[in-house]
């Protein structure tokens, strides 16, 4: 399949600091991505450097089939950013900044645009200054969709929604992939848009690419057994690297692996287990085991040490 991001070897520093390390990823054409990552992953460095607007120290990029880096007015029509942190000019009128907006793209679609303003109950003579930070996301929204570009690269782009209006656009985003084959990326610290909406999804650690993989498959990645061992729990297990976290209670421990759970179900069989039960983990789960084995830690917060 065709890839519509592809990075090699990508590394980037500020003032002497490594962001991104070494990075390969790849994007397949017409797919919704997600990207994940705790706070100061690179998830925001990474798209800046897809949309062209920071430069690698190292490494290569191609976007919708161009190299990135050289300043090119074709890509700046085919690749669109959207970043909830963005401040938008607040002297203009919605309707001044949407008529702006439509000087820039060839592929502007006026229709689309007012149906989409009006759908999202955005007056075109309010001041921009005025509008909620849920309304100004939902005009960048908007205007990222009329101007029908092939790849759209999301940040954070929920981040003051109501639940009505993020329901509404993450629709239309879906339906966008789905109808004209746009490919979406999306970073975000909202997993269960991600499982909602993602066809595959990557992770970022400490500016390291860990995983990138299909959902279903990221999901089968991590599993959770509950086991009961009457014998207490032998220190044999810990030295099974498969084993991620283990949580216990008595002669019951919850643990965390890596990988299918039948092939570790003998493992605690043969320890004396008199039960092993999967637990259902759903993307969240598995974000934080991955986060758990690549070395992230806090501390654990039990009701019963406060």
């Amino acid at each position: 399949m065709t890839a519509a991001i592809s990075a090699h070897g990508v590394t980037k520093t500020f003032r002497g600091r490594p962001v991104l390390k070494n990075i390969d990823w790849s994007v397949t054409a017409g797919h919704i991505h997600g990207l994940i990552g705790a706070n100061g992953a690179g998830k925001t460095t990474l798209l800046r450097l897809a949309l062209g607007v920071l430069r690698p120290n190292q490494g290569s990029l191609t976007v919708a089939g161009e190299s990135v880096g050289q300043d090119s007015a074709q890509m700046r029509q085919r690749v669109h950013y959207v970043a909830s942190s963005h401040q938008m000019a607040g002297g203009f009128r919605t309707g001044e900044w949407v008529r702006y907006a439509s000087l820039l793209y060839d592929r502007w679609d006026s229709e689309r645009i007012n149906r989409l303003l009006k759908a999202l109950e955005l007056s075109p003579g309010a001041a921009i200054g005025q509008l909620s930070t849920g309304q100004q996301i939902s005009l960048k929204l908007a205007i990222a969709i009329a101007a029908r570009p092939d790849v759209m690269l999301l940040d954070e782009p929920t981040n003051g929604l109501d639940v009505v209006v993020k329901r509404q656009i993450l629709q239309l985003i879906i339906d966008m992939a789905a109808s004209e084959g746009t490919t979406i990326v999306m970073a975000t610290h909202n997993i269960q848009d991600v499982e909602r909406m993602a066809d595959s999804v990557s992770v970022l650690y400490e500016g390291r690419m860990v995983l990138t993989q299909d959902v279903d498959a990221m999901k089968q990645y991590v599993n959770c057994l509950q086991v009961v061992l009457p014998g207490g729990w032998p220190d044999s297990l810990d030295k099974d690297s498969r084993i991620i976290q283990v949580k216990r209670r008595g002669q019951v421990a919850l643990v965390t692996i890596q990988g299918d759970a039948r092939a570790v179900e003998s493992l605690f069989i043969g320890a004396g287990a008199t039960m092993v039960e999967p637990i259902p983990m759903d993307l969240t789960d598995v974000f934080a085991a991955i986060l758990k084995k690549e070395g992230y830690s806090r501390e654990t917060l039990e009701w019963e040490s406060i």
